[in-house]
């Protein structure tokens, strides 16, 4: 019998099989590396709910034609326990007599059991999708932001990752040269981060969970973070080396008080990615000053985020620009947790998503589709 039911561990070869052919390689031959990843991100993390499933649809002939990963996290919206489902992965197999095999398991995951639905990397025609079935954009967090440290550099990855190589080799060898006067010229005018007056020290699993935990005076909806899932969470990060190194940060001020703390990817020479930046005291730009020097001093080209509510009115005094991002999507009949998503009494990032994942960043053999970046960044 044909139809949508939940993903089962042995689905897991079949289902990275679509997935290879479909989204990344076109081989119909995965490598065990994206089976074993699947697995951990799917089956095998703290938070994993039976009632809250992956999902897949299988033709009449038993086979597999589509798939949506879900990923759930747990919320705190004053005070309420509630769960939080991510909708991942998504892919339909296109020769699939099965019309809109992709809007029905969007459909059918909208329709579970989870108190919030959310997907930070949607396309416009999910866009579409998820409106039609009663979600809503989540304006801030669908535009992006960005700060150029090294423009020619910016150039120059862009190029390489776009496959435009009479592009990327002249940006590589005169690259230097154009960014050094650039930043020249913007030091002069203030737009090169300073060495900021904080402190930072790394951020752990259980310093997020304490850092979370104190900032209930000021947040009325955030994660419900616990030392377990803060530990694979972290591991996970440094899975997905092709964003670069994750660097994981508590802001202090000189006589040790905590202002916030930052998640980011950092790629030397390239784009470094903001996974979370928060400051429940208020001070968020002090936090943000520490995280564009500390990009800047160790090469990053340029630093990409997404708007959220508390960063309105710290982008532009710092020469930051907005740029075009995936859409941010949510999906609720809980009225009070929708008025807050968006407000500053509101922590929901992409750490707390599906964005980071990097299941389509890989090649077929497991290794990045980019050059690995150093590891041991402080």
């Amino acid at each position: 019998m044909s139809g949508i039911r939940p993903l089962r561990r042995e689905d897991l070869p079949a289902v990275c099989t679509l997935y290879e052919r479909v989204v990344r390689s076109g081989s119909t031959d995965p490598a065990p590396p994206l089976v074993r990843y699947f697995e951990r991100t799917f089956f095998d993390y703290p938070w994993s709910d039976e009632e809250i499933p992956s999902l897949v649809y299988e033709s009449a002939d038993g086979e597999i034609v589509g798939f949506l990963g879900s990923h759930v996290r747990r919320l705190r919206v004053d005070g309420r326990l509630l769960r939080l489902a991510c909708s991942g992965q998504l892919v339909a197999a296109p020769e699939s007599c099965h019309r809109g095999v992709g809007a029905l398991l969007v459909r059918r995951y909208l329709a579970g059991p989870q108190d919030i639905t959310i997907t930070d990397g949607a396309t416009d025609y999910m866009r579409r999708v998820w409106t039609g079935l009663g979600g809503y954009t989540v304006t801030a967090a669908s535009i992006g932001w960005a700060k150029f440290l090294r423009p020619a550099a910016v150039g120059a990855a862009v190029a390489s990752r776009i496959g435009h190589p009479r592009l990327t080799r002249p940006l590589q060898v005169l690259g230097p040269a154009i960014d050094a006067a650039v930043r020249r010229l913007g030091r002069r005018h203030g737009l090169i981060p300073a060495e900021p007056t904080t402190v930072a020290e790394v951020l752990t699993a259980e310093g997020l969970v304490r850092q979370a935990q104190d900032a209930d005076r000021s947040l009325r909806l955030r994660t419900d973070y616990d030392s377990e899932f803060t530990e694979w969470l972290f591991a996970e990060l440094l899975v997905v080396d092709v964003r670069g190194v994750p660097v994981r940060h508590v802001v202090r001020t000189g006589d040790g008080l905590a202002v916030g703390w930052y998640v980011y990817y950092l790629a030397e020479g390239g784009l470094a990615q903001v996974l979370q930046l928060a400051a429940p005291a208020g001070d968020v730009g002090s936090v943000l000053d520490h995280l564009l020097w500390h990009a800047d001093s160790h090469g990053a080209a340029a630093v990409l985020g997404r708007v959220e509510p508390a960063l309105i009115g710290e982008l532009h005094p710092r020469g930051c620009v907005l740029v075009p991002t995936d859409w941010s999507l949510v999906h609720t009949r809980d009225t009070a947790a929708l008025a807050l998503l968006g407000s500053p009494q509101a922590l929901l990032t992409r750490l707390d998503g599906e964005w980071w994942m990097g299941h389509h960043l890989l090649w077929a053999d497991g290794r990045p589709s980019m050059t690995s970046h150093r590891a041991g960044v402080p």
